[in-house]
């Protein structure tokens, strides 16, 4: 009898407490919507808080302040046709360089596709140093402008001109590296049919190849738009006061403690990203596209036969070139030269190393960069560590909690840096209960945290697609052996998604390690960044303060390079070249 009672005892005692395995899966639940709620939900409720429930005015009375005022009105419509300019012409730019690159035969197309690729290793706030380094009124281009034609303007790259140029050749790094791969997978058996019918090789590819990528085209398109739209380096930089876009008015308002109006532009221009989104997104959706064929031929580059259009392509593809490399290969030069001479020369007349020695040689000046590696670390090892749960959450439960962790985790992607930056200021200017009754602003972890935020939708969508192409049977197989959960996840799941993640966190890295905007909001004298370094450097007047900001630029080129490359080599292959 006794024996029967422990046994019923034992077995009560087995239902009652859950497995090891169960435990750890629900606390990484709770931690997963704990992370979801403190850092996504509570900012933005902070947001909508002090935008609409102020004690003393109304929002109404926010609303008439911000539309009475001048500098308000211009710069909400100079935000919106520079946006609308800027999608245009990086159009123009980018379908261009990918005919060049993948459609047309051009003479040296290698060093060409090294030159375009150079937004992607030349981007942000250090890309708009160097363009201002080179165009600007005292740039080595300009002294060579001013050389040729003694009357020309020196403050030609200034204003609204700077700022579209800027964008138009700094935001066609999503036509090269998801066009490319577009228009790799068209069937080219359908432009030999229209070439056999009489078309010429530019109407084949308007008429043929353009309508099968369009779907990438719209992709691309509203990724340059959100981009334009909540633009703040090359405005802040190149703009001067004439012109501004709306993140410098948040970032204005919210410096002198306006934060009611900070917030309230915050919300605007969160409304209008996600107008915009949903109206690009009904308009591809209701497109019909041309499909190709299943067993498609692939992409193959065509000789312009047409001496006209083949000078044509070939001169426009080599001024391109020009425009691409010059500011890198200034700025890399340039680096390397006496300060004295970065104010003076159109070219360095010798080179040294003293500029480096002075970036490494300090620990007051390498202080940004160790800054930025570290955060950007921090930021990427947490997410990576959320990722890896919530991709399995998402893709292995079909189920209400998958589908809300997924649409939360996307949030950021939707809303501009600028409405994240105001709503962590807000949230956690006081102590919040959620983080122990700590005061986040002012510290040390703050910009980590805003940086987890801007990658997660990223690397959460790329790990979730990733999960999706794994072969099942590979875990069925383990678990039929007696692995446990977390032993099939470590032993199969993780070494096959290995490359996936080290690759997401390179491209997440090169994003993070030189990010300005959530960096102008949050930054202290504790964690100062590599962003806010390089922007204080390009606009200083002092030769020596200039020629560390070069040093910056080339190291983070440097860096970004290598993964770019790794990525480019990872997504995409070689296509053949033939003439027709």
């Amino acid at each position: 009898m006794s024996a029967l009672v422990n046994a019923v005892a034992r077995s009560q005692s087995r239902l009652s407490w859950p497995q090891p395995g169960r435990i750890l899966y629900l606390c990484a639940l709770a931690a997963l919507a704990w992370a979801i709620i403190t850092f996504l939900y509570v900012p933005l409720g902070s947001v909508f808080t002090t935008a609409f429930l102020q004690e003393d005015h109304t929002a109404g009375e926010t609303i008439a302040r911000l539309a009475g005022a001048r500098n308000v009105r211009s710069a909400l419509w100079n935000t919106f046709w520079m946006t609308g300019a800027t999608v245009i012409t990086v159009n123009i730019v980018g379908l261009f360089q990918v005919a060049a690159l993948e459609f047309f035969k051009v003479r040296g197309s290698g060093i060409l596709k090294i030159a375009y690729a150079t937004p992607l290793v030349f981007g942000s706030v250090t890309a708009i140093t160097g363009y201002n380094f080179v165009y600007g009124s005292s740039g080595a281009v300009t002294d060579l402008l001013a050389y040729v034609f003694p009357g020309i303007d020196r403050n030609w790259f200034h204003g609204w001109p700077a700022v579209l140029i800027a964008h138009t050749f700094l935001m066609t790094q999503y036509h090269f590296l998801f066009l490319r791969a577009a228009i790799r997978r068209v069937d080219f058996a359908t432009v030999e049919a229209a070439r056999s019918l009489g078309a010429s090789p530019m109407r084949a590819l308007v008429q043929i190849v353009f309508p099968v990528i369009l779907p990438t085209i719209f992709a691309v398109s509203l990724l340059v738009l959100l981009a334009a739209l909540t633009s703040l380096a090359a405005p802040a930089i190149l703009g001067g006061r004439e012109f501004r876009m709306l993140n410098q008015m948040i970032l204005g308002l919210n410096s002198i403690r306006r934060q009611d109006m900070a917030a309230m532009l915050a919300l605007l221009l969160g409304a209008i990203s996600l107008a915009v989104f949903l109206a690009l997104r009904w308009i591809e959706r209701g497109q019909r596209y041309v499909g190709g064929a299943k067993t498609p031929i692939p992409m193959q580059r065509i000789v312009l036969k047409n001496p006209v259009a083949s000078a044509l392509v070939q001169s426009f593809a080599w001024l391109l070139f020009v425009i691409y490399a010059t500011p890198v290969l200034f700025t890399i030069l340039f680096s390397f030269a006496p300060s004295r001479s970065i104010a003076t020369d159109i070219f360095p007349r010798n080179l040294t190393l003293e500029n480096y020695r002075a970036v490494f040689g300090a620990q007051q000046t390498l202080e940004p960069l160790v800054n930025s590696v570290i955060m950007s670390i921090m930021a990427i090892f947490a997410v990576l560590l959320l990722a890896l749960f919530a991709g399995r959450l998402i893709t292995r439960t079909r189920s209400l909690i998958g589908g809300v962790v997924e649409f939360s985790l996307f949030i950021p992607w939707i809303l501009p840096s600028s409405l994240v930056a105001i709503g962590i200021i807000l949230a956690f200017d006081a102590p919040n209960p959620l983080i122990g009754g700590e005061v986040l602003l002012g510290s040390y972890a703050i910009l980590p945290i805003a940086y987890g935020i801007l990658i997660v939708p990223m690397m959460v969508r790329l790990i979730s697609a990733s999960m999706v192409g794994l072969d099942p049977a590979l875990d069925e197989a383990a678990q039929a052996l007696g692995a446990g959960p977390l032993r099939r996840f470590a032993s199969i799941t993780l070494p096959l998604l290995a490359p996936v993640l080290i690759l997401v966190s390179a491209l997440a890295f090169n994003d993070l390690v030189n990010e300005y905007t959530v960096s102008a909001f949050l930054y202290n004298p504790n964690n100062r960044p590599l962003g806010i370094a390089i922007a204080v450097f390009a606009t200083a007047n002092d030769p020596e303060a200039l020629a560390k900001g070069l040093v910056y630029a080339t190291l983070v080129m440097g860096v970004s390079f290598i993964i770019i490359m790794t990525a480019d080599r990872f997504g995409l292959g070689r296509a053949p070249i033939t003439a027709a």
